[in-house]
């Protein structure tokens, strides 16, 4: 997979740092409130605030995105990978909601974190060739008020059917376009680029379903302890953080190597 000649320009001035919030009030185990309806001339949410958008610069040639193949994945018996130096283990572990024999992992993000724009394009590539064992699953998060808006759009465009279409371009859109995507209306129009009618798209944005997606999402993060992202979550056990495994590339590395291990191989 290549990456664009706008995402490597981004890329080339993004830190690759996590985006972190204030821990979801409540317990645990606390069920949110359901997400209330927008209407077109208020804001979904809050405006996001703590991270204003990458502005783009000028880059070199496209590059294609390299990342470890799944045959070349780190075996268990492998101590490249420490537990509390290159991931950590989540304790307890948390169950996952994969086929039977599959290795589930979740990534975490929010549209508006720098370091989750930085980490897509390799986690698409990845995906591409993921070991066998391996079943990705996305799951934005609600870790902040701020960042609901955007885990509303991204449940309503996997409701619509082209989530695989728009999840990079919300990227592009937010940090190269400077749009935050933050209000129904800009929702609607982008969403309209795309051949979803106003009304569908409302419709979708403000359905029971996405509502009952994003209560899910945030007990999953609750329930992960999660206080960053990009975040990722192999089987339940272990949270993978471009941070500490020291880049995007080595994430994915990691990632591999976790799953090579969870599947016994």
């Amino acid at each position: 997979m290549k990456m664009t000649r706008t995402a490597l320009a981004v890329l080339a001035v993004i830190a690759f740092g996590a985006c972190s919030a204030e821990p979801p009030a409540g317990s645990a185990d606390a069920t949110p409130p359901a997400a209330q309806p927008a209407t077109e001339s208020q804001p979904v949410s809050r405006p996001a605030t703590a991270e204003a958008p990458a502005a783009a610069t000028t880059a070199p040639a496209e590059q294609p995105v390299r990342v470890a193949q799944a045959d070349t994945a780190e075996k268990a018996t492998n101590s490249r990978f420490v537990a509390g130096q290159h991931y950590q283990v989540l304790n307890p572990a948390q169950p996952t909601n994969v086929t039977p024999g599959k290795v589930e992992v979740v990534d975490v993000f929010w549209y508006g974190c720098g370091g989750c724009f930085a980490l897509a394009p390799y986690l698409e590539a990845w995906k591409a060739n993921k070991p066998e064992a391996a079943e990705y699953v996305q799951v934005p998060a609600t870790l902040n008020t701020s960042w609901q808006p955007h885990a509303r759009l991204y449940f309503a465009t996997r409701a619509l059917g082209i989530a695989d279409r728009t999840h990079s371009a919300i990227f592009r859109e937010y940090h190269v376009n400077r749009n935050p995507l933050n209000t129904m209306d800009a929702m609607l129009e982008f969403l309209g680029e795309y051949g979803v009618s106003a009304e569908d798209a409302r419709a979708a944005l403000t359905s029971f379903g996405v509502d009952a997606e994003l209560r899910a999402a945030d007990i999953r993060a609750r329930r992960y302890g999660l206080m960053f992202v990009p975040a990722v979550v192999v089987n339940g056990k272990y949270l993978v953080g471009i941070e500490q495994a020291g880049s995007p590339e080595a994430a994915i590395e990691v990632i591999n190597h976790l799953v090579a291990m969870e599947a016994g191989t």
